[in-house]
């Protein structure tokens, strides 16, 4: 092999199960096992009680009217509602739009996301204050189609959501034109039960199953259409090669739509998942359901920025942390330095860095036989029936050891962008191999290294922030904005923090206030003020959120 080209076989075959069929068998193997954890609100549920639920929540979805390939999108917590939604539209047959809260960013991106994909059903929670999200999603729809609160369930008719018919609440509070939940999980009589049976024999694990939010390399959200055999495989590969496997209990860290691929795993593996908090955990909420919960593996991803605190946790030593063998840490390039810290904190701890991307699920992962160097410069062993490919501008394939853009092909490789036709054609060749944009280095070991983006993107712990929209939005604030630079400068815990480079128009001052006041509009509650001449413009890797520039 003197070419940056990489495949290898698998060593068993692939399962070719849907979500419907693992679940049907995981209730019947493991009866009295714990699937799911949720700490926040108390509530455990065995294989057996989630195959019940997941039913007859598939079956009120056909009493809704439910069809194969309906899009049905839900905005819901790390709770067991979330759980059953993703088994339960998977049963019907139905395409799964697990979305986090958009009405957290503006109206107008819910409206574009929700068209995007024409999603037909949507569930949402009613949120209060203790909850993961800062808007209510339940009453921010609302306020986009206040009809909700005088039409019939399932008669929604509202012209900027043409597609949206049924909007489902989960809320002690009942509105006119919203099922409640608990409801739809009773509607469904014999005849939904017994078509329900039917539909299990006639899907396919590789039918359209999952549209997922990601972003796009114009910022914009974009939705990845991935099948169950995608997802099954992929995951499973990364459970068997990291011994994951074999943990009874596993940590789920993340929200779960950002997480999707991890939470099926008990239904395939057997072992418990466990859901520390209602969104992204914090230190506190992971350390103390380790020691409590005794987990053995932080098994979903834990982002970077989750794992720069938890090792600088003034109180780490103060937790039993004796039953964790393994941590999963993604998102975003690992910082060396991070590894090396975490092996003295926390000798008995494997850190297993994977390489993913939602588009192309698992790629390669560092696995608990590597070497401490192989495990801190590199993400790791290429996946079985993966092929990987570094090609150069011309699309050429480079000899090893030397830079090149890091191209996928194999099972796990998405179905497609929904609706963007042409990005699928940028990304995508007629051969099915995916372009990443990534910048890898293929050694003789067959290990991969990623060293960079090709794409101008900066990368803050497990977000893609585009420099072109936080430019478009400062120079629609400010008149007096002649030029406006977004860069990406190091940083330790976030690999990336982002740093706004201004040249004012001639003859215009601004102030620090007024730097400050702009940067909220954004979402930057932190600005460092500094002026430069203008030989200083390389400002020495400062690490400040906010560098407003003036030229003298």
């Amino acid at each position: 092999m003197d070419r940056s080209y990489y495949h290898s076989r698998a060593d068993q075959p692939f399962l070719d199960d849907t979500f419907g069929q693992l679940l049907d068998k995981a209730a019947v193997r493991w009866p009295d096992r714990e699937a799911y954890v949720f700490r926040p609100g108390g509530r455990r549920v065995t294989f057996t009680e989630l195959k019940v639920q997941v039913d007859e929540l598939a079956a009120g979805l056909l009493a809704l009217g439910t069809q194969r390939g309906d899009r049905i999108g839900w905005i819901v917590d790390n709770r067991l509602e979330w759980v059953l939604m993703y088994f339960a539209v998977a049963k019907v047959g139905a395409i799964s739009v697990p979305l986090e809260n958009m009405f957290d960013w503006n109206s107008e991106v819910a409206i574009y996301m929700l068209n995007k994909v024409k999603v037909k059903t949507l569930v949402l929670q009613e949120s209060d204050e203790d909850d993961a999200y800062s808007k209510n999603p339940l009453q921010s729809l609302i306020e986009i189609a206040p009809e909700l609160e005088t039409c019939q369930p399932g008669q929604l008719k509202n012209t900027k959501l043409p597609f949206l018919e049924t909007v489902i609440a989960i809320s002690d509070r009942k509105y006119s034109g919203c099922y409640m939940f608990t409801d739809v999980q009773q509607m469904g009589g014999e005849e939904e039960h017994r078509r329900l049976d039917v539909l299990q024999t006639e899907l396919s694990a590789k039918d359209p199953g999952f549209l997922f939010c990601t972003s796009g390399s114009t910022g914009m959200p974009k939705f990845v259409q991935h099948s169950t055999y995608a997802l099954v495989n992929s995951c499973g590969e990364f459970f068997r090669m990291t011994g994951i496997d074999k943990q009874p209990k596993c940590l789920f860290p993340s929200a779960a739509e950002s997480g999707f691929w991890d939470v099926h795993q008990p239904i395939v593996f057997g072992n418990t998942m466990v859901f520390p908090s209602a969104g992204k955990a914090t230190v506190t909420d992971l350390l103390s359901t380790i020691q409590e919960e005794r987990c053995g593996a932080v098994a979903a991803l834990l982002f970077i920025k989750q794992f720069h605190e938890l090792l600088h946790h003034p109180q780490l030593k103060d937790y039993d942390l004796s039953s964790l063998e393994m941590i999963h840490v993604g998102g975003n390039v690992v910082h060396e330095s991070l590894i090396h810290l975490s092996t003295q904190l926390l000798p008995n701890v494997k850190i297993l860095n994977l390489y993913a991307m939602t588009e192309v699920v698992c790629v390669s992962t560092v696995t608990p036989d590597m070497s401490l160097e192989a495990a801190s410069t590199t993400v790791g062993k290429i996946f079985p029936e993966i092929e990987v490919k570094l090609v150069d501008g011309s699309g050429d394939t480079v000899p090893l050891g030397q830079d090149g853009e890091v191209w996928v092909k194999g099972y796990s490789v998405f179905q497609g962008y929904c609706g963007d036709e042409d990005t699928n054609r940028s990304i995508m060749s007629a051969d099915g191999w995916c372009n990443t944009g990534d910048i890898g280095r293929l050694g003789e070991d067959g290990l991969l290294t990623i060293v960079g983006r090709s794409k101008d993107v900066i990368l803050k712990d497990d977000e893609n922030v585009y420099p072109v929209l936080l430019e478009r939005i400062f120079h629609e604030i400010c008149d007096k904005v002649k030029i406006v630079k977004a860069i990406g400068v190091p940083h330790e815990s976030l690999v990336e923090e982002i740093c706004i480079c201004m040249v004012l128009k001639d003859g215009e001052t601004a102030t620090e206030g007024e730097m400050r006041e702009m940067a909220l509009n954004v979402g930057v509650s932190t600005v460092a003020w500094f002026q430069f001449e203008l030989q200083l413009w390389s400002f020495r890797k400062y690490h400040w959120p906010l560098l407003p520039l003036e030229i003298q």
